[in-house]
């Protein structure tokens, strides 16, 4: 039987939380935490974690040993099954939460969805760039636009896998233009950028801490950002070049178990204050070019339910999730 958990019952927690924010939490951790990912060891969404674990040992804010552990396969669904049902209540353990924990069970109609989680803190966004070859004659986001308008579906924008949030900005920036791009899927940026790089791919919209190092060389051309970004302090943000579409945040954040108390859930909000505000989290955030968006309480319940509307539109107009004749 699947379990789901309304939206109001979280609201209600989140704003518990927020009360509970002008009083210190009584509750700590008596045991070893655990961190959960669903990515295997040594990527971008684990490496986080053991930073965060890292800065909290050092600085002894959890009085306990914080500890990371990969639970891999199913695309996440094995590790949101194992956070939030077989460790429901558990008030050690917290999870990374990605675009891909948000998305992937509205695609597969699962019920470990944001809902059958307690929301905890969104730390940091991934911005997303669009860049060009440093030889396209196309030097702005308009000039990127007229060309699709000039040749339909003869520009190609390079990237990961069709429904990842490469292909979902670029579909985001199609409907802006009234244009049509075709979308190349690669195994992950890595695969694509010597595409862009040999030519093979017109365009691309990926994390900057992917791209920047072949900007700055002058090999790759970058035309915006959905954020401003301090690796690339030039680069305009879409709204500045007029591009107002909203693009789906990147998101980094943190979640508990369902069933944890208010109590519990406000120490890990605070302890995760404490960890943005040291240096070593600063440095993390701009060694990887990230954005701070800390977020929590009820702020971060109306992002999710944002999120999850403007998903569910791009899934049912990329055919991603077959609506009903």
């Amino acid at each position: 039987m699947k379990t789901r958990i309304s939206a109001a019952a979280i609201t209600a927690g989140a704003l518990t939380l927020a009360f509970a924010g002008a009083v210190s939490a009584q509750w700590a951790p008596t045991e070893r935490v655990t961190m959960v990912t669903h990515s295997a060891p040594g990527t971008g969404n684990e490496l986080m974690l053991r930073e965060i674990a890292d800065i909290m040992n050092k600085n002894k804010i959890v009085p306990r040993q914080v500890g990371v552990e990969s639970v891999t396969g199913s695309q996440g669904e094995k590790a949101r099954r194992y956070v939030t049902f077989q460790n429901k209540g558990n008030p050690h353990m917290l999870a990374s939460y990605t675009p891909q924990s948000l998305n992937l069970p509205l695609l597969i109609n699962s019920d470990t969805g944001w809902r059958s989680f307690t929301p905890i803190a969104l730390m940091a966004v991934d911005p997303m760039l669009l860049v060009v070859n440093a030889e396209s004659p196309w030097r702005s986001v308009r000039d990127l636009i007229e060309a699709a308008k000039q040749k339909p579906k003869q520009i190609l924008q390079g990237g990961g896998s069709y429904g990842s949030s490469a292909s979902m900005s670029g579909k985001i920036l199609e409907d802006f233009g009234g244009v049509q791009f075709s979308y190349t899927p690669f195994r992950g940026a890595g695969e694509a950028i010597p595409q862009l790089l040999g030519k093979h791919v017109h365009f691309m919209m990926e994390n900057p801490a992917e791209m920047a190092q072949h900007v700055k060389a002058g090999k790759l051309r970058a035309l915006a950002a959905t954020e401003k970004l301090d690796l690339l302090p030039d680069v305009p943000r879409f709204q500045d070049v007029g591009v107002t579409a909203r693009f789906p945040k990147q998101i980094r954040g943190v979640m508990a178990p369902q069933g944890i108390s208010a109590e519990a859930a406000q120490y890990w909000v605070q302890a995760l204050g404490k960890v943005r505000e040291t240096q070593q989290w600063k440095d993390y955030v701009v060694r990887n070019a990230l954005v701070d968006s800390w977020t929590t309480g009820p702020a971060l319940i109306a992002f999710y339910e944002e999120e999850e509307k403007a998903y569910m539109r791009l899934n049912k107009e990329m055919g991603l999730i077959k609506t009903p004749k």
